[in-house]
């Protein structure tokens, strides 16, 4: 479940926090860190090694191909033996089975590990093809993660392990590995809501936190980004359904046909920001969008102009 949190009241040091974090129970370090993640996933961030990967992938298929170039040696002096079957490897896969354990010629010993190879090579290929999809992490919690690291609840005994520059700092957000990845990230459907989501969290700030209830687990006070979507979701809905009606009640007041038009390419240029902002459009339906918006205006001002008393 995703959620973005706020401290539920400041802490008195004469009376115990009334919610206490899950995570707070186990060691300092990795066993705290990763409870911590059990309870906020999207805090899940780790590296995805694209130099080691690159390398592992580079050096099996160095291996591959001095086994193709090994095989190819060894199919050309099979074919051309006068012992045994070995003539027939080529045509007859059978014949090579059949060699009594103990015989087996080298291309078919080479045969078996090439099959070996390839499985190792072809899995590794597909698991970075998927580590690739992952995307980065979300900036806010990215700066969750290091405030965490950084603050009370791992400290004095905080990381000091060779992993420790992974998730960067808060005074240096930025300063960290190019190849960080969120297993687990927010599912945001627009810049809009992103954008409400982010700064919804100031408003606890102004008395909104007393709408929201504590979380036992997580020891705050909780607002989820799933309500935000909902919220932003009717907000689209009502622009959408006035932007078009407001266009008309616009063009109905204006006499010149240039202001018309000139109201119509910035109804169009609102549209196209809309269809972006608030709908994260692609770009071909914000073109397909647009043009059938625009069409629709010039129809009305054309027929409006038709019909003076109108």
């Amino acid at each position: 479940m995703l959620e973005k949190s706020t401290e539920r009241v400041k802490r008195d040091s004469t009376k115990a926090p009334l919610y206490l974090p899950a995570w707070m129970h186990h060691p300092v370090g990795y066993p705290r860190l990763s409870e911590r993640i059990s309870f906020k996933p999207e805090t899940g961030i780790y590296r995805r090694f694209d130099g080691l990967n690159a390398r592992h992938l580079l050096y099996l298929q160095a291996e591959l191909c001095a086994m193709e170039k090994n095989l190819f040696w060894l199919e050309q002096q099979d074919n051309k033996s006068t012992s045994g079957k070995r003539s027939e490897y080529a045509t007859d896969y059978q014949c090579m089975l059949k060699e009594p354990h103990g015989e087996q010629s080298e291309q078919f010993k080479l045969i078996i590990k090439m099959h070996e190879k390839l499985n190792q090579y072809n899995k590794a290929l597909i698991q970075i093809s998927i580590l690739h999809q992952l995307k980065a992490p979300d900036r806010f919690d990215l700066h969750d993660l290091q405030s965490f690291l950084e603050g009370e609840n791992m400290a004095p005994e905080h990381m000091t392990g060779i992993d420790v520059d992974i998730w960067g700092k808060t005074g240096d957000a930025d300063n960290h590995p190019p190849d960080i990845v969120c297993v687990h990230p927010r599912d945001i459907p627009d810049k809009f809501s992103r954008v409400v989501s982010e700064r919804a969290i100031y408003l606890f700030k102004y008395g909104m936190g007393v709408f929201t209830k504590g979380d036992h687990h997580l020891g705050r006070k909780v607002y989820y980004d799933t309500t935000v979507v909902k919220i932003t979701l009717w907000v689209t809905s009502m622009i959408a359904a006035m932007l078009p009606i407001a266009s008309i009640l616009v063009l109905i007041q204006l006499e010149s046909l240039k202001a018309k038009l000139w109201t119509i390419a910035a109804f169009n240029v609102g549209m196209s920001f809309c269809l972006t902002f608030f709908a994260n459009a692609k770009r071909a339906e914000v073109f397909a969008v647009t043009s059938a918006f625009a069409a629709v205006l010039v129809v009305f001002v054309s027929t409006d102009r038709g019909n003076p008393s109108t």
